[in-house]
């Protein structure tokens, strides 16, 4: 059976009959210590050198946001792929689309809120500036949609077009007038993974940052 792409769009999701293809980065090889940087954290914590107060209940938030980031885009990019591996997309495979849409999602809100910790940890300073059009600025308003889909729709944010508050497409993410591709969105993981990386050992970062202010 194969449906309308018109009714595909406006029950399912936008565009979703060509949605037929993904090249979406594997970063696990990059970061191998990624499985174990709340554990790490404890650890080197516990045994060589703690964060002081206040930083200390920061940089966990921000490690476990890490985490849960770097796990919710494998776990969308396997869901996606799935999806599209013998899909059928004028009869599209209904259940195993929106499993990739919510890690996408998942993806989306966990790193927003890493992000939001980093301005803290950064003294002020975040990844982006208000309205600037980046990458970071794009993915931290499409998980404010994904939270607040019932204001996009009262304020007209949201169109009759417009289904859900994130879709997938060939390129990318998509959510209203916004999007970000997958590139990007390893990107901006890579980012936050290198961070985390640096704050799962207080000791070895000391380190680091004593060596920077030396040259």
């Amino acid at each position: 059976m194969k449906w309308n792409p018109a009714i595909l769009s406006k029950f399912i999701a936008p565009d979703i009959a060509e949605f037929t293809s993904a090249v979406i980065p594997d970063l696990t090889d990059r970061f191998p210590q990624a499985p174990y940087w709340v554990v790490n954290h404890f650890l080197n914590n516990a045994l060589r050198a703690a964060f002081k107060d206040r930083w200390r209940q920061v940089v966990l938030a921000y490690i476990r946001r890490s985490h849960n980031a770097f796990v919710a885009y494998h776990d969308a990019r396997s869901r996606t792929l799935d999806y599209l591996d013998g899909n059928e997309p004028h009869n599209p495979r209904v259940g195993r689309y929106f499993d990739a849409v919510s890690s996408w999602e998942n993806f989306a809100l966990q790193t927003s809120m890493a992000i939001d910790l980093f301005r803290w940890l950064n003294q002020g300073q975040g990844a982006f500036a208000k309205n600037d059009g980046s990458k970071e600025q794009r993915l931290h308003e499409i998980a404010n949609l994904v939270k607040h889909t019932a204001s996009a729709v009262s304020s007209g944010q949201c169109t009759e077009s417009d289904t859900v508050p994130l879709w997938l497409s060939n390129r990318g993410l998509y959510s209203f007038n916004l999007s970000v591709t997958y590139a990007e969105a390893s990107e901006i993981l890579v980012d936050v993974a290198v961070l985390a990386d640096d704050y799962q050992d207080p000791h070895s970062l000391r380190d680091k940052w004593r060596s920077s202010d030396a040259t």
